[in-house]
């Protein structure tokens, strides 16, 4: 495989990992550089509940190094609220909050609601957004969780914008129809890189240890990613701990799968 691959978990500020992934009593505050040591990127959450400051986007791009790659979901104001509809000037705000990660900028993610169905309504405001307002400096995701969405149009529309159809395992997918979309990316190429995210579908009452046998559909990923990464230069993948139990572990089983090299061990993180 010649493809980069940016593998990492939703979100890092997780207090149960305490002490099973992060070293007993980490002060919040250096969670983000010890996880920056483990992996390689991370897909950050609370930017979906409003846009982040700029202190914050500072923090955590000093927070990391170079070859580091953060990549955020677009707050719901724009994709839920204004569902696409008037909706520029929020965008706009957003992208140029979030521009001084430079290099650190994976990928923007627009995760559209469940309830976004594909009438003539929603894909007029959404194939004309994408169509203003995809940037040309910014790596751009869509997430539709309506599986009637993915016909010729919109692979033509993903193809014509340069933007990243997101695969997804969550409780609005099956993996039918994210080998279908996979096999799209293949035949189309409409950009080099793909966006994969692994939800589940249930809150779990804990998150410090695998609860969940995925192995069955990870087997299937292990599949897709390969054939993926055969068209795609990088590879972005996030975990949720609602997919097993515990991401971390997710990511570092998909590495194994992978041939990948696995997490560094350090003197101060005791991996799982």
């Amino acid at each position: 495989m010649s493809a980069r691959f940016w593998l990492g978990t939703s979100s890092w500020n997780y207090k149960q990992w305490a002490g099973v992934f992060y070293a007993s009593g980490v002060d919040p505050a250096d969670m983000l550089a010890q996880y920056a040591r483990v992996f390689n990127s991370v897909e950050i959450d609370s930017s979906f509940y409003g846009i982040p400051r700029a202190t914050s986007v500072e923090r955590w791009r000093q927070s990391v190094g170079e070859d580091f790659r953060f990549s955020l979901k677009a707050p719901s104001a724009i994709t839920h609220e204004r569902r696409f509809v008037n909706a520029d000037r929020a965008f706009g705000i957003f992208l140029d909050r979030v521009r001084p990660l430079g290099s650190r900028l994976g990928v923007v993610l627009l995760q559209c609601p469940p309830d976004f169905r594909p009438t003539s309504e929603n894909r007029e405001a959404l194939f004309g957004f994408l169509e203003t307002e995809t940037p040309q400096d910014v790596r751009i995701a869509l997430e539709l969780r309506d599986p009637r969405w993915f016909d010729d149009d919109l692979f033509a529309q993903a193809r014509a914008v340069k933007a990243s159809l997101a695969l997804t395992d969550g409780i609005h997918s099956d993996l039918a129809l994210v080998s279908r979309m996979a096999e799209a990316i293949i035949d189309d190429k409409p950009t080099d890189y793909a966006y994969i995210r692994w939800l589940g579908h249930q809150t779990l009452p804990r998150y410090d240890r695998v609860q969940l046998d995925r192995q069955g559909s990870l087997d299937a990923w292990e599949r897709i990613i390969r054939r993926v990464a055969t068209v795609c230069s990088d590879v972005y993948g996030y975990a949720s701990n609602d997919y097993e139990g515990f991401a971390p572990a997710t990511i570092r089983g998909m590495l194994a799968r992978l041939g990948l090299p696995p997490p560094p061990e350090t003197g101060e993180l005791r991996l799982f």
